[in-house]
Formats: structure tokens, C-alpha cells, sequence
């Protein structure tokens, strides 16, 4: 186990930057509990979390940081959002970048079923494993985020936790008047989210949103293209584009050639792959303008078609398919805030503290990739967000090394030293370190 003896400089800078309006014992919590995020290598439960400070603390108080202390999430969320943008802003500048991939997108995290009882768990729907016959469902958390990207970089602008309505409504009932929970649809949350957004954007950048086809909704689009955004995402075979079926299209599109383009593998390990598209401009359902829909196969023979939409006819297919497939990092993004940063890992009973974990999570995350951002910045190399965990680790390993040597050279008793930092330490992983 990994102590924390002192907070890393570059953490202590960043948390400096963001300006948080907390007291000095709720900044500690926090502090403490977004370094144990960052370090703690398996479940991110708060007793494992507060494990890894070398003066442990009771993990009762670190629950009561988020059940009980008077602070709510945007007291953190309003000032890193600010910060966040404002910091990509100036580094996309620096580097000449003048186009914004914004990606809107939910998440589902499973739980184990003995956590039922809990606010923010409940069954969802899981898009991954349903069929078009055989809808499943799956106990868990569901969360929709906000993504930017700016060329090679970018951030989780924000994330909110969704609350099915039969949810909501089953919690009210047990809740006082001037507690009760508000019901709000995937769609309000993007939307809340997108127009927190469009008051930071300054003019001058080109805009490109983008979704899959379960968020292309005629009131998201028009949200889109009314703060003059341009939209690029998936659809449903089923939408009209003029007044004919997308599937129907290709059956009558069988004449035309495919046109074959290439697009940048998402792991920069593989041959870039080649898809065969076919394009045709149209109204869209609903929508104002001409828009430009796309038919993509993986291969000539593929029977089972993907369907996009653009709205910017100055794209041809190619550039509207590599701009969509921008939306790879969200999924990456998703992974490490579920899984490396254990935003699923929550026991919190109350909705309320609930989303103060998903706060400090995102925060942690954030860091990370204020961290890479400023790397590809200061070197124009890449750097994944494993590396800068792994750095940030690192970082702790030293400090301990360095702790540990000055304080065996003011005693000859080098064991119980060692023993007073590190009882449980793995000391292959520290041989290796060291």
C-alpha cells in the first residue's frame, strides 16, 4: 500500500487554479480524497481510500464530507468548469486550433445487486447487450457527460446522474417536501449541460456536436443548430430523409458506387481501416435545412449498414466521419472515471452525496487531463492518461524513498523506520520503482 505523506505540487497547483469557495476542512477532504482516488489501486471505497494517508484519518469524517458537510456539487463544479475552459482555450490557441469537437454521450455502470438500496442504483436499460427483440436490463448507475476536444486534447466538461421517473417518484414518497427530487430526462441534462457551455464559448470556432443515434432527438439538433453548431451524428434506419426511410435509401441507392474512404485507427496499432460510403443531401425529419445524411458499410457485402447525419455540407463524408470518430476519448474517459477513478465504487446511501462523489471523481479525472493536455503543449508528443496516473504514482513513490532514507539516517533502527511508513508495502513494486 501506497502512503500519502504530502499532496504532489502539481495537484496542490491545480486545485490552487480552480478557486474552489470551500472551508479549509472541506478543501483537506477533498484533497485527500482525489489523491487516495489517484493512488488507491483497487475498490475506491472511503475506508481503502483513507488507508493510504500516512496519518489515517476516520473514514467516518470522509463520509460525512459528503453526507452531511454544507457544500453542494457546483460549488466545485462552477468554478472547475470555468477554469477547465478557459485553461484548454488558451493551450488550443497557442497551437493555432480553431475547431471544437463537443461530444454528448451517457454511460452505464453495473452494480452488484445487494446495492439496491441505494439513491442513485436502479435497473436501466443496457444498450450494449439489448437487441432489437430482447431489451436488457441491468442494475446500476447511469450518467450523461458533456466531452470537448480540441485537436489532439481534451476534457469532461461535466457529467450529471440520470434518475429514471419511476425512481424519482419512489423516493419522494420517503423524502420531506423541501427534499424532494426533481425529474429531469437524458435530454435536460445535455441540454442544462450544453447551455452552460455555449455562455463560456466565445465566437470565432467552428462547432461540430456530436451523439449517437439514441440522442438524435429533433429538440437536441434544433438546441444545436440554434447556437449556430453544427451536428454530427448517428441515426436509426428508420428516420426519413425526404420523405423516405434511411434503409430504404440504400435499396434504392444500389446503382450508385461505393466511395471508399479511410479513417485513423482509434488504437494507432492497427492499419487504418476502410470503410465504403455512400451520401445523399435531404430534409431530415422535423428539421429545418438540408442536411447530409451518410450510408457507411465495413465492407461491400455488409448487410447491416451504419447510418450518420451531418449538418455542415461543406464536409464531405470522410471529414464528417473522422470528426464523429472523435468521439472515441469519451469512451475512454468513461472507462477511467468508472473504473480507474472509481466513480462505480460508491456507497453512499443519499442521491445527494452520491453526486458529490461523481464531483470530486471528475475532478480527479480533470487533473489527468489538465496534466496531458499541458504534456502535448510543452512537447507536442501524446501522452495517455495511464502514463500521467502512472507519473502522478511515481511522484508518491519518490517522496516516500526520500522520506524514508532521511529519516533512517537520524536512527540506526532502518526496520521499524520502514515499518512506520509502509507496514503492508509490496516491496517488489517498490524494488521496482525505486
Amino acid at each position: 500500500m501506497l502512503p500519502i505523506i504530502e499532496h504532489p505540487v502539481a495537484l496542490l497547483t491545480f486545485v490552487t487554479m480552480c478557486q474552489f469557495t470551500l472551508y479549509q476542512p472541506q478543501m483537506r477532504h477533498l484533497l485527500q480524497v482525489m489523491d487516495a482516488l489517484l493512488v488507491c489501486p483497487g475498490k475506491k471505497t472511503l475506508s481503502n481510500l483513507y488507508r493510504h494517508l500516512f496519518q489515517p484519518a476516520d473514514p467516518k469524517t470522509a463520509a460525512d464530507f459528503f453526507r452531511e458537510s454544507p457544500w453542494q456539487r457546483e460549488e466545485i463544479g462552477l468554478s472547475r468548469k470555468q477554469t477547465m475552459f478557459l485553461q484548454f482555450l488558451n493551450m488550443a490557441q497557442k497551437l493555432g486550433l480553431t475547431t471544437i469537437v463537443i461530444g454528448v454521450d451517457d454511460s452505464l455502470g453495473k452494480k452488484h445487486k445487494a446495492t439496491r438500496h441505494l439513491e442513485a442504483v436502479a435497473y436501466h436499460h443496457d444498450h450494449n447487450d439489448s437487441t432489437r427483440k430482447k431489451p436488457t436490463y441491468a442494475n446500476g448507475f447511469v450518467y450523461v457527460g458533456v466531452h470537448i476536444h480540441f485537436g489532439p486534447f481534451g476534457f469532461t466538461f461535466d457529467t450529471r446522474l440520470y434518475l429514471r421517473e419511476c425512481t424519482v417518484r419512489a423516493l419522494n414518497r420517503q423524502r420531506d417536501a423541501d427534499q424532494r427530487l426533481h425529474y429531469r430526462s437524458k435530454y435536460a441534462l445535455a441540454r442544462e449541460m450544453l447551455l452552460a457551455l455555449a455562455a463560456l464559448l466565445p465566437k470565432g470556432y467552428q462547432v461540430y456536436v456530436t451523439f449517437d443515434s439514441w440522442y438524435a432527438s429533433e429538440r437536441l439538433i434544433k438546441l444545436c443548430r440554434r447556437q449556430e453548431w453544427h451536428v454530427i451524428c448517428a441515426l436509426k434506419r428508420n428516420r426519413k430523409v425526404g420523405k423516405q426511410r434511411l434503409d430504404h435509401h440504400d435499396l434504392a441507392l444500389k446503382h450508385r458506387r461505393y466511395q471508399p474512404i479511410t479513417l485513423t485507427a482509434t488504437d494507432c496499432t492497427r492499419p487504418a481501416p476502410v470503410y465504403y460510403v455512400r451520401t445523399l443531401d435531404g430534409t431530415l425529419e422535423n428539421i429545418s435545412g438540408v442536411v447530409r445524411a451518410i450510408i457507411s458499410r465495413r465492407h461491400k457485402g455488409d448487410q447491416s449498414p451504419k447510418f450518420f447525419m451531418c449538418t455542415d455540407l461543406q464536409l464531405s463524408a470522410q471529414e464528417a466521419l473522422r470528426l464523429y470518430q472523435r468521439r472515441w476519448p469519451v469512451e475512454v474517459d468513461n472507462l477511467y472515471l468508472k473504473e480507474g477513478l472509481g466513480v462505480g465504487d460508491f456507497r453512499l446511501q443519499s442521491f445527494e452525496a452520491t453526486d458529490k462523489w461523481f464531483a470530486v471523481a471528475l475532478l480527479s479525472l480533470n487533473y489527468l487531463q489538465y496534466q496531458q493536455a499541458q504534456h502535448y503543449v510543452q512537447t507536442r508528443e501524446f501522452c495517455s492518461l495511464a502514463e500521467c496516473l502512472r507519473q502522478h504514482r511515481l511522484t508518491h513513490w519518490q517522496r516516500l524513498i526520500r522520506a524514508i532514507a532521511h529519516a533512517a539516517h537520524r536512527t540506526d533502527d532502518v526496520e521499524a523506520v520502514i515499518q512506520q511508513f509502509m507496514p503492508t508495502t509490496d516491496w517488489a513494486i517498490l524494488a521496482h520503482a525505486a
